[in-house]
């Protein structure tokens, strides 16, 4: 946690006794959970990799809501008691230790019963184990290529990034292979890929988690409770590899929907983590060969996937908003702000995340007491498979609430038609790019080299332009943006002979495009 510069020293030390080192304001501390949400209204989490940072969320939220009472069915006590958690501010330290005294023990790593989100059976399913960096998705491990670490894979590694790790594994493992697990008569190797792999999710920041987390937990009405939603450390058995639990609410949403089962092994004498499996925690239909248990996993998985994440933006057709580092993230507001009331009967290619429909239903007190509430991206731009290409965080520079289409229509309407020109201008300078090259290369069917540079040039410089036409209402400029960037990219070719005339020629379908004509209306 980063505890606020206005901390109150003294509250600091006396909610927070257990970070390292110890807490005060304007320092970053390695906190127990049970301190972090005690005090979460006075920092905020600060986490330096994504995937753990977006994992640590979700757990956060899923406490938070078993904490808080907001595990509530009805939509109208649960607004009464939402309401009442923003009046007081803060958790109740003594709910908060109430919940570590009864769970406590199931968050310890090394338990031999349960140990935390871990499945104890992997030691006896599975062959040997792997080097601790299975575990680091960050370091390299087996003949994979090394990435962001290159830390050899045999070197232990501390608990708690063994937590970490654990958390990333159940929302961004990858698909492939892991260890050759045996249970109940099924054994392979396969494992499917974590439910975040790949996709950029959206949290609230508002410079204080305990208003992060307050505004996190999904309304009743947009994910309702229809069982007992309950986390795997509040549940009597291990989960069942062969009956995958079906989703029941907001927390097990968060928290169960894992594909991977891991389990760590730990040196008694210097507490390090020194060995891990890494391995499927549902069977692969195609690896059960009775028919009625393989259509009954097909059925689950689906319901499982189909259940989805309240952080993420999901489109009708093809599933939630993938990562991608080409991809500015102004291109997704647009998709953020918009939301469909109820009633509203107009089709919406995609739905923003829960905490965001519930901006969008709260009244103008509840917004001006929680203050400008910025979208927080993380994002992870990897393969489904054990590839990744980079992941990355940004925070909107613009509060989200003064955008949203249901309250403010005209700024949603001035967003989407600036995201429109945006995209229109970006498309125009690569046809103008692509154009010259063609006329000038002497193979047709060549790849214009220009291009990808200067597109991701024109989003990297676009981006700021955006939202300072946001603020101001103003022409973001971007037609004479492209056509510097088209200079930049052709000036090296723009007087040789073969460049000449085509540079020339793709430049003025930039500088003076072609007007559609519109059709007469006939009476």
């Amino acid at each position: 946690m980063k505890w606020c510069h206005t901390a109150d020293p003294t509250e600091l030390s006396r909610l927070v006794p257990g970070a390292l080192p110890a807490a005060a304001p304007g320092l970053t501390t390695l906190t127990p959970l049970g301190e972090v949400l005690s005090a979460a209204h006075l920092g905020t989490l600060d986490v330096p990799n994504v995937a753990v940072s977006s994992a640590l969320r979700r757990l956060l939220v899923a406490l938070f809501i078993r904490v808080s009472g907001l595990d509530i069915a009805g939509p109208d006590a649960w607004d009464d008691r939402w309401d009442l958690l923003l009046d007081q501010g803060h958790l109740d330290p003594t709910e908060v230790s109430a919940y570590v005294a009864r769970w406590g023990h199931r968050f310890n790593l090394d338990d031999p019963e349960r140990p935390f989100l871990q499945d104890p059976r992997l030691a006896e399913e599975c062959g040997d184990p792997a080097p601790p960096a299975k575990l680091v998705m960050t370091r390299a491990s087996g003949n994979n290529q090394p990435w962001l670490n290159r830390t050899p894979q045999d070197a232990p590694i501390t608990p708690y990034e063994a937590f970490w790790w654990i958390l990333a594994w159940r929302q961004y493992g990858p698909c492939g292979l892991g260890a050759n697990r045996s249970h109940n008569g099924i054994t392979h190797k396969s494992m499917a890929a974590a439910p975040l792999r790949s996709v950029i999710s959206w949290h609230p920041e508002t410079g204080n988690e305990y208003t992060n987390l307050l505004l996190s937990a999904p309304h009743p009405t947009d994910i309702p409770v229809t069982g007992p939603d309950l986390p795997e450390w509040e549940q009597a058995t291990l989960p069942d590899p062969l009956h995958p639990e079906l989703p029941s609410g907001p927390v097990s949403r968060l928290i169960n929907r894992a594909a991977h089962a891991t389990l760590t092994h730990a040196d008694p004498a210097t507490g390090q983590i020194t060995a891990v499996w890494a391995a499927w925690r549902s069977p692969v239909p195609t690896a059960v060969k009775e028919a009625g248990a393989k259509k009954a996993l097909e059925v689950a998985a689906e319901a499982v996937a189909a259940a989805g994440d309240p952080f993420l933006i999901n489109r009708s057709k093809g599933g939630p908003v993938r990562a991608n580092h080409a991809r500015a993230l102004v291109r997704d507001f647009d998709s953020l702000i918009h939301i469909q009331r109820p009633g509203d009967t107009t089709k919406a290619a995609t739905t923003p995340p829960a905490w965001i429909r519930l901006l969008d239903t709260l009244p103008i007190e509840a917004l001006d007491r929680l203050g400008p509430i910025r979208a927080r991206a993380l994002a992870c731009h990897q393969d489904k498979q054990e590839k990744e290409e980079i992941w990355f965080e940004q925070i909107t520079p613009v509060p989200i609430a003064d955008y949203t289409s249901g309250r403010h229509p005209e700024r949603a309407a001035l967003v989407a038609s600036t995201r429109k020109t945006a995209e229109d201008t970006a498309k125009a300078l690569a046809a103008a790019l692509r154009s010259a090259w063609n006329a000038m290369s002497p193979d047709p069917r060549s790849e214009c080299p220009w291009t990808n540079d200067a597109i991701a040039a024109y989003w990297d410089r676009a981006d700021s332009r955006f939202w300072q036409a946001l603020n101001a209402d103003t022409d973001p400029q971007l037609h004479s943006l492209a056509i510097a960037l088209y200079d930049d990219a052709t000036r090296a070719d723009a007087s040789t002979p073969t460049g000449l005339i085509p540079i020339a020629q793709a430049r003025a379908t930039l500088t003076h495009p072609k007007v559609r004509r519109t059709t007469k209306k006939t009476t």
